[in-house]
């Protein structure tokens, strides 16, 4: 029989570990550095609600004490047309205002508008001193939007909108979807003014057990992968829970081959908000490749080694738990 020598077990162990090592790309700094990076992700998502609970404290003091409604603004500065849209036509660099004309406004709306006037101080104190914030904004329960910064909202909508019922910020929030009245995150969605993917934290504003309206932040999947992920070297993406990628870098894009993740863009009406089609779950791709991802990304473990599409690959995915989706890593071995 064949007997190895001392030297000689000792090359074979190196050579094993070696084969180990070049078998998974992953060390111990990527690790720290993407968790890092998805708490700093999270930390913006965490602070996003923080505001909303402030602005809603705010909403709910105003429907408490509305005292004289006087607003802030001259009344010169909104327009009606012959659609009974009530709205702001010009940007005077404070808060929009676009009612839909579902409900005619009339002296009560009028006076309802100038009471949340008083939110608009709030709105642009929060954008300002956010750097991710895209928009803030009220919807109210007569179809009546509030909102910073302008957005030329008239542009994009359609008079005789019921916003309770198109906006998936507001019905999402509202008693039948939401019961419980807890402040949520809405599901990423192609926003109805011309903004593209977006997510937002919304939250209900109930005063004597009537629903009022929803106060909602959006957050555009260009600014998220602007700040955290498209001008990194390394093969980054983020996915939800339901495996659908909201942001991901060219590189990672190469490498995945995903139809449908080119950036969106329109320039037509969109008279609703829209949720991103189930085709662009990950779970539903036509490759078995980008199904094993999506299988590992639902499961418990942190790290996994695949094939996709014949380069091996060394994946590490860590939670962003305040919104539910996930940083991910992919490392060609």
């Amino acid at each position: 029989m064949f007997k190895l020598c001392g030297m000689s077990k000792f090359i074979i162990v190196i050579l094993m570990c070696s084969l180990c090592v070049s078998c998974n790309a992953v060390s111990k700094s990527d690790r720290v550095e993407i968790k890092l990076l998805a708490g700093q992700i999270n930390a913006l998502f965490v602070q996003a609600r923080k505001e909303i609970e402030i602005l809603k404290v705010a909403a709910l003091a105003l429907l408490e004490n509305p005292g004289d409604a006087k607003g802030l603004f001259d009344s010169k500065r909104y327009t009606t047309t012959k659609n009974y849209i009530y709205y702001t036509p010009i940007d005077d660099g404070q808060c929009e205002v676009w009612a839909s004309g579902h409900i005619p406004i009339g002296g009560s709306e009028r006076k309802r508008i100038k009471m949340f006037e008083h939110l608009c101080p709030d709105l642009q104190n929060i954008y300002n001193r956010s750097n991710f914030v895209d928009n803030i904004y009220l919807t109210t329960y007569d179809s009546i939007v509030m909102g910073y910064p302008y957005a030329d909202m008239h542009a994009y909508m359609q008079s005789g909108l019921d916003l309770t019922k198109v906006w998936v910020t507001y019905w999402a929030a509202a008693e039948d979807a939401n019961p419980k009245k807890k402040t949520l995150w809405v599901n990423p969605y192609i926003d109805a003014v011309g903004r593209g993917y977006m997510t937002s934290i919304i939250t209900p504003v109930y005063y004597n057990n009537f629903l009022e309206g929803t106060l909602g932040i959006d957050i555009t999947v260009d600014l998220i992968s602007d700040k955290f992920i498209a001008l990194s070297q390394k093969n980054l993406m983020i996915v939800t829970g339901r495996t659908i990628p909201v942001a991901i870098n060219k590189n990672s894009f190469n490498i995945l081959r995903m139809k449908g993740l080119e950036k969106y863009n329109y320039l037509k009406k969109e008279p609703e908000n829209r949720s991103i089609s189930s085709s662009l779950m990950m779970t539903k791709n036509s490759s078995k490749d980008i199904q094993a991802i999506a299988a590992w990304i639902t499961g418990p473990k942190k790290e996994i080694d695949l094939m996709i599409f014949g380069e091996e690959y060394s994946l590490i995915k860590e939670k962003i738990p305040e919104i539910g989706w996930f940083l991910i890593e992919l490392k060609k071995n």
